[in-house]
């Protein structure tokens, strides 16, 4: 086991560390191209999986922009010809997210598929007003899936302050994901701190991951969207192990309590299936933001390589669809068992990795182009 001692402490720096005005600069001239390409490729791996969604319903989506719902909106519009809605929220200079939204679109009003992106903060309650409006006057009825990932990646002020070990990884400037296609980027294994929470922190977390999915659910039963019996109301989530030094010490947890204590309450009222989607660690701007995140999903990764287990962004959508098949009445979906099986491997990884090492322990994860 390699010391903690043994490591330098680091600061986990917003992607990576990529230089702001640089990134205005990137985003500017290979943003929308770089979108495009990788649609394509997505596309070009898509495949239907016979969901049972009806012509005259939407899937509304609460994210879409990028990360994991990107890919199930890819999957939706491209593979089941289902008409998608996304609520996104990203800056349109220093995010790559409206130049996928913007691919997307235009690809899919080549296809003759509907696909309407709205770049607002999805909690706000006059943008929820206006979109369901919209809905209501195109759509019999409404599926939804609620992505939003805009928490404090802190620990509750009770639990103090702790260092853990993460990589310290560049990021691909453009996608704005940590970037292990080449050796290079990834600098070293160390320590990075996990600050404590304030309370306004709280707050903002619970309200845009813990009971955002509410307002949305209420205002489309309301209009008749959520059809009983028929809609279903599912959100993202992780299954973080109860000893997680960030994850479960922290508002990230409180949230996702709070959000599965609304799908309960959603599920009762409305009458809809509620449905948790159980992820793996993948690779997106989120998990690199997360202290101990990238470690995380490099870790799990290389150990699910190993096993021919590893399933990327588009295959976990892929595996997603299910949700919509008519003999579907679970409450859970579990993407994430393969995961769960080698996280003994993993923390036997994460605590033997060193600067000596690292580079050759991680051997199926960095120049690895599937991930």
């Amino acid at each position: 086991m390699a010391s903690d001692s043994a490591l330098e402490t680091f600061t986990k720096l917003p992607l990576g560390g990529v230089d702001r005005r640089s990134l205005v600069e990137l985003l500017s001239k290979h943003g929308a191209e770089t979108a495009r390409q990788d649609l394509a490729s997505q596309r070009a791996q898509v495949k239907p999986q016979a969901t049972d969604i009806g012509r005259d319903a939407c899937v509304l989506v609460l994210g879409g922009s990028n990360g994991i719902l990107r890919a199930v909106a890819v999957q939706l519009l491209f593979g089941e010809r289902t008409s998608v809605y996304c609520v996104h929220y990203d800056s349109e200079k220093l995010q790559i997210g409206v130049h996928h939204a913007r691919a997307i679109r235009e690809a899919a009003d080549a296809e003759g598929v509907s696909a309407t992106f709205r770049n607002a903060d999805a909690t706000g309650p006059t943008v929820i007003a206006e979109v369901v409006a919209e809905l209501k006057a195109r759509f019999r009825a409404v599926h939804v899936i609620n992505g939003i990932a805009a928490g404090a990646t802190k620990r509750f002020a009770r639990h103090g302050k702790a260092k853990v070990r993460d990589l310290d990884v560049g990021f691909d400037p453009v996608r704005q994901v940590p970037d292990f296609s080449k050796i290079e980027n990834v600098r070293r294994i160390g320590l990075v701190e996990v600050d404590v929470a304030t309370e306004q922190d709280v707050e903002r977390t619970n309200k845009m991951m813990g009971t955002s999915t509410n307002p949305w659910a209420d205002a489309l039963a309301s209009a008749g969207l959520l059809r009983a019996g028929e809609s279903t109301v599912a959100f993202a989530d992780y299954d973080y192990e109860p000893d997680d030094p960030v994850y479960a010490l922290g508002p990230l947890a409180g949230a996702k309590l709070l959000q599965r204590e609304s799908m309960a309450r959603i599920a009762k009222e409305h009458r809809v299936r509620t449905v948790r989607l159980c992820y793996p660690a993948m690779n997106t701007t989120a998990i690199g933001a997360i202290p101990g995140g990238t470690l995380m999903f490099a870790g799990s990764a290389q150990k699910l390589l190993e096993r021919g287990t590893y399933r990327n962004l588009l295959e976990l959508a892929r595996d997603t669809m299910p949700l919509y098949r008519a003999g579907f009445d679970a409450s859970e979906l579990r993407l994430d068992d393969e995961y769960r099986a080698v996280l003994p491997g993993f923390h036997e990884l994460a605590e033997s990795l060193d600067n000596a090492n690292v580079h050759s322990e991680l051997s199926r994860v960095i120049g690895n182009p599937d991930l």
